[in-house]
């Protein structure tokens, strides 16, 4: 073989070894996303404690439900005993949201809270993109 065909074979194999060492070892942004997302829920499960708060904070047309429980929420899969769900919003412009008294002010769960504006925000501009499927966008 000559030499410039083993020049252009090894040119070739040391783009394809760095393109799959980039992918490989660094992070995309969605991986980041969740990354963050989990170390936020972490975060407030370390404070949370149940309870009986349920403040109602309305924000013109927006109101938010911070809770202490999830006997409070209003939708049967998100208030069952064992569900997963730790947040939801309404198409009526409302979020429900964990939050928890510490040192005697509400503290809300920031993740969750963000989560499920987003959702207002897909409810009501059709360009925003339903923050339950960004992985399928790579976001």
């Amino acid at each position: 073989m000559c030499w410039q065909k083993r020049k252009n074979i090894l040119i070739f194999l040391s783009l394809l070894f760095f393109s799959v060492f980039i992918t490989g070892f660094f992070a995309v942004a969605t991986d980041y996303r969740k990354i963050g997302f989990k170390e936020m829920q972490h975060g407030f499960s370390k404070i949370y404690k149940p309870s009986d708060l349920h403040e109602i904070v309305k924000l013109r047309n927006v109101t938010i439900h911070i809770v202490g429980d999830r006997k409070y929420f209003r939708w049967d899969r998100a208030s069952a005993y064992g569900s997963p769900v730790q947040g939801y919003a309404t198409r009526k412009n409302e979020i429900w949201v964990f939050g928890t008294i510490v040192k005697g002010r509400v503290v809300l769960n920031q993740a969750i809270l963000g989560h499920e504006f987003n959702h207002l925000l897909q409810f009501n501009h059709p360009q925003v993109h339903n923050p339950d499927q960004l992985d399928d966008i790579g976001a």
